[in-house]
């Protein structure tokens, strides 16, 4: 079934590039008689049989980590690059993130526990009960860990509401390489949406320079992120108001990228500091953005193609 679906989706795709690639006038940049997907990520164009070798892959948008599904094909190598370079960081970031809003996951996490200062090392996830506290017996004094369990005890005994209880996560992320993660899904999704005359735009090249390019920042793109938006909540609005924040927004859970427009397309800077101008006091984005909202892909549509 996967091959059955990678084969589609590479012949859904392919006649769109080569479409889209005559109207440029560059149909001359791939061999005549043969059909080819380019991976959207690096432009690397890949023959049919390419599928069957396993140079083209199944890409989940956003990636399966932080709740994504199969979308489009990018190739192996950005697809694996991806997931050791960005994706972990998302995940990490969200799980951490998770814990401390108190969010049920399904993801115990790295911790030390401290009850009256008395330390646990071990691992601790929110399920529908409450905090479950796992402490690690080669990581503890064992008399340490009973004297922070009985602490913890005479706490819940007492219906003490605010126990001196904290937590200190042990996880390692990096926090640009994670923003990095977000723009890719958006920019994926995007192409997924719109097609390959989207992301073939002049504006659109700092994207994957970015992409291959992680220790260096190359796109000051604006997220805006809303705690309380549902985690499965994906869209795509095409902005056209107010006129000087027109842009392509993908709004993925809590993380919202703005991407450039269609029509009249602002580069990387210049829309992030159209988005810059209207923060207020805070940090907060202060706007009200209208325009034609494009329904999710459930698979790559190439809707301007």
């Amino acid at each position: 079934m996967t091959m059955d679906k990678r084969l589609r989706w590479f012949d859904e795709g392919a006649p769109k590039l080569r479409q889209v690639l005559e109207r440029l006038g560059l149909d001359d940049v791939l061999p005549a008689g043969q059909d080819f997907y380019a991976c959207p990520c690096c432009l690397v164009a890949y023959p049919r049989e390419a599928v069957s070798a396993g140079l083209l892959t199944i890409e989940d948008v956003p990636p399966k980590s932080v709740g994504g599904r199969p979308l489009l094909l990018t190739c192996k190598r950005c697809n694996n690059t991806a997931g050791a370079d960005f994706d972990s960081h998302a995940a990490t970031l969200a799980d951490a993130e998770d814990f401390m809003r108190g969010r049920v996951t399904g993801r115990p996490l790295p911790v030390t526990s401290h009850v009256d200062s008395i330390p646990l090392r071990g691992t601790a996830q929110w399920t529908e009960s409450g905090v479950q506290i796992f402490g690690i017996p080669k990581q503890n004094d064992p008399k340490v860990q009973a004297a922070h369990f009985e602490a913890l005890d005479a706490y819940v005994a007492s219906g003490n509401p605010r126990p001196n209880h904290s937590f200190t996560i042990h996880t390692r992320f990096d926090e640009t390489r994670a923003r990095i993660s977000w723009i890719r899904a958006a920019y994926l999704a995007a192409f997924a949406a719109l097609g390959w005359s989207y992301i073939f735009r002049g504006v659109m090249e700092p994207y994957r320079k970015q992409l291959q390019q992680p220790d260096i920042s190359v796109v000051p793109t604006y997220i805006l992120r809303d705690s309380n938006a549902p985690s499965e909540e994906h869209r795509v609005l095409l902005v056209d108001h107010p006129d000087e924040l027109r842009c392509v927004a993908v709004v993925i859970g809590e993380n919202t990228v703005f991407l450039p427009s269609i029509f009249r397309p602002m580069t990387c800077d210049e829309l992030a500091d159209a988005f810059a101008s209207k923060r207020a006091e805070g940090d907060r984005l202060s706007v009200s953005l209208d325009g034609k909202r494009v329904p999710w892909p459930r698979w790559a549509t190439y809707f301007l193609d």
